[in-house]
């Protein structure tokens, strides 16, 4: 397994770098533990209050919404962030919310699955409400996505760093993140989250594409009241409380390699690997009926790529009518794909949570984005009850993506997230 925990005011440039640093920590390398950054100390001060965790499985939006407004309704609680079941009218939640709690910043997504202090759920609403003593968030929403530059990410960063400068709880260094929230089905993702890293400098950013629990229709994000299609909402975090950014990932090479051979980059679509019908060599490969290819097939055999050395994985959408298949990250021609075998999840987790506490103590959230093929690995293993048992126990909320980020990379069948501690005195 390899898992990846990210210091928020530090960064790795080197291999040998990395090495003596996990040498200073005293990191065990046979569990392929890559990056551990050191963390800062929470900012003393007795009077905090936490971060407060909510889910709501009510079907209807109107009657979610008041339930989620009477969990937030201290009014130290200024910004509310939720990830919805496509199960649930969005529309009508949001507008709900923003009826309810008219003095709150409102952001969220659709999810293809809910991760909350009750484990995995499906058809719920699982939300965070952030206090004002603790954080200072600035948000945005960025439409269109296929005309986002870089001049656009410059203003919208710019305001957000200019605002969390003159309003900041700790010093923007080393105690602000950024996390990003993508229309799932936009197929914009590489280049948009690539544009706002290069402008945020050393600010370390995390998210996830928003689902629609595998339909692939229609995905969505939510700013201040209304879903939007084609866009992408922002979280700027300023906060005096330590956290850690983390990434996760099971999978890992093999020596079965596929060229593609050709492709269309701009639907993320690939016709042939190593000049063959791409989902009848796919098929042949794993050892499965070209009609037995299911998204939870695609879950336990996943492809990746290696960039810089390392590998990530791109995991298949679906097969298509004419033979193709549909990736969930960007592909191209040339790029040559391996097959990965997969690790033990749950096992995995357990390091990743000890490697958290021994790092954070106690948390106060766990904003977590985890690979709607994981959720289908596990449920094919027999093995999600397990793990949801696993994060029920934990202070999580989050959802199943269509993809995650981490510092401007689009990734998938990751466990991504941040982990905030507890201030110091909180109530």
């Amino acid at each position: 397994m390899k898992i990846a925990l990210y210091g928020h005011s530090c960064t790795i440039s080197s291999e040998e770098e990395a090495l003596a640093m996990d040498h200073d920590l005293n990191i065990d390398h046979d569990l392929n533990i890559d990056r551990v950054l050191p963390v800062d100390h929470a900012i003393d001060d007795s009077s905090h209050q936490v971060v407060v965790t909510a889910v709501s499985r009510l079907s209807s939006a109107s009657a979610c919404a008041q339930e989620l407004a009477e969990a937030f309704a201290d009014s130290r609680l200024k910004w509310l962030l939720f990830f919805c079941s496509a199960q649930q009218d969005v529309e009508e939640l949001a507008t709900a919310l923003e009826r309810l709690l008219p003095d709150r910043s409102i952001i969220g997504c659709t999810s293809a699955g809910e991760l909350s202090p009750m484990g995995y759920c499906q058809g719920s609403v699982a939300a965070a409400a952030f206090p004002d003593d603790s954080f200072h968030i600035e948000t945005a929403l960025i439409e269109q996505l296929d005309h986002f530059d870089f001049t656009e990410a410059q203003r919208q960063v710019g305001q957000m760093l200019e605002s969390c400068q003159q309003q900041q709880k700790a010093p923007l260094k080393g105690h602000t993140f950024l996390l990003t929230l993508l229309d799932g089905m936009s197929e914009h993702e590489e280049v948009v989250l690539n544009t706002l890293n290069a402008v945020l400098g050393s600010i370390p950013m995390l998210g996830g594409s928003a689902g629609d629990d595998l339909a692939f229709g229609h995905t969505q994000v939510v700013y201040q009241g209304k879903a939007y299609q084609n866009a992408a909402v922002l979280m700027m975090v300023n906060t005096d409380c330590s956290f850690m950014l983390f990434s996760q990932k099971h999978a890992e090479d093999t020596d079965e390699l596929f060229v593609a051979t050709k492709v269309d980059s701009e639907h993320r679509r690939v016709y042939e690997l190593n000049a063959e019908p791409a989902a009848e060599a796919y098929a042949r490969s794993i050892g499965v009926h070209l009609n037995a290819l299911t998204p939870e097939i695609f879950a336990q055999h996943t492809l990746s790529v290696r960039i810089a050395g390392e590998s990530f994985v791109r995991a298949v959408q679906q097969a298509n009518d004419d033979g193709s298949l549909s990736f969930y990250c960007a592909v191209e021609r040339g790029i040559v794909l391996r097959r990965n075998r997969h690790l033990n999840i749950p096992d995995a987790l357990d390091v990743l949570l000890e490697r958290i506490d021994a790092g954070l103590g106690e948390q106060q959230v766990i904003l977590g984005f985890d690979c709607i093929f994981r959720q289908l690995e596990l449920g094919a293993l027999n093995a999600l009850d397990t793990v949801s048992q696993r994060l029920s126990k934990r202070p999580i909320v989050g959802f199943n993506t269509y993809g995650e980020h981490m510092n401007g990379i689009h990734l998938n069948a990751t466990f991504t997230g941040v982990a905030i501690g507890r201030p110091k005195g909180a109530l």
